[in-house]
């Protein structure tokens, strides 16, 4: 039997076969995806799992490696237009 405090509506419900029955076992659910700060739209290259699991992987594997990795590829491209016109010769 499962720990009561398992059994919360927080965990997901997951339904393993086994030999003899059928087993409930109540697993923590994913996080949402990482969005663009400005747009909201989700991003690509950045894994959706909790901050535990995000601790255990490489560097090179977390966050893309380019400028402005936490906007999208449009946010991104926009900032970085903005930021060649701001240059001062």
């Amino acid at each position: 039997m499962t720990a009561p405090k398992h059994r919360s509506r927080s965990r997901r419900k997951v339904f393993v076969k086994t030999a003899s029955r059928v087993l409930t076992r109540y697993r923590k659910r994913k996080p949402s995806k990482p969005k663009c700060p400005e747009c909201g739209k989700t991003l690509l290259g950045i894994p959706n799992v909790r901050a535990t699991k995000l601790k255990q992987t490489s560097k090179s594997k977390k966050v893309p490696s380019r400028k402005f990795a936490n906007l999208c590829s449009k946010c991104s491209r926009k900032k970085l237009i903005e930021r060649a016109r701001n240059v001062k010769w």
